[in-house]
């Protein structure tokens, strides 16, 4: 397959994905649960299907991580939909990981726009999480709520996120390590 049309097909696919959060959130609102489950399967295996197309696919033209913020806009409107469609869902499972989430993904955007560089570390424990994550509503709304499942899965996500801080803490670490060097090598020169 020519590396441009394999580029083009993946942005296409993620574009979809992204695209696909205002009819689910419509299905969601009137509460179609089984059209919302069928949607959010086409999107989420639009996620699979984009990640063959991106690793055969030529360099992105830009440093644009367009699947990464797909994956956090998915993931964001799977709350609010299992918010909709779950009743009960934001009560039950609200605390710790809510406040905890919050202040983990508020650091990584914080860090991702302070350092537009850093690139989105697309780490295997991250990708096996936002899998396990996609499975969380069509679970739901097949068994109904399943504790368990909903805590194991939260946890992996959290754990995830957790790594993924910690990666743009060690970049961030390591950039300022960097200046710091190069301003002491600076200061000794000058004298």
């Amino acid at each position: 397959m020519n590396k441009t049309l394999a580029r083009t097909t993946a942005d296409s696919l993620t574009w979809a994905r992204v695209i696909s959060v205002v009819p689910i959130t419509i299905l969601a609102l009137q509460n179609l649960k089984w059209w919302v489950f069928g949607l959010y399967v086409v999107a989420a295996l639009t996620d699979l299907i984009d990640g063959m197309f991106a690793r055969r696919a030529a360099p992105a033209a830009t440093d644009f991580d367009l699947d990464g913020i797909a994956d956090r806009i998915f993931g964001v409107a799977t709350l609010l939909w299992l918010w909709l469609l779950i009743p009960g869902f934001v009560q039950t499972y609200w605390l710790p990981y809510l406040p905890i989430f919050v202040l983990l993904v508020t650091y990584v955007m914080f860090v991702r726009l302070r350092h537009q560089r850093f690139g989105v570390p697309h780490l295997p424990f991250g990708r096996f999480s936002m899998a396990l994550f996609f499975f969380l509503l069509p679970v739901l709304i097949v068994w109904g709520d399943v504790p368990w499942f909903v805590h194991g899965v939260l946890l992996v996500a959290l754990a995830a996120e957790l790594q993924l801080a910690w990666a743009f803490w060690k970049q961030q670490a390591a950039r300022a390590s960097g200046r710091r060097s190069a301003h002491d090598n600076h200061v000794n020169s000058r004298k």
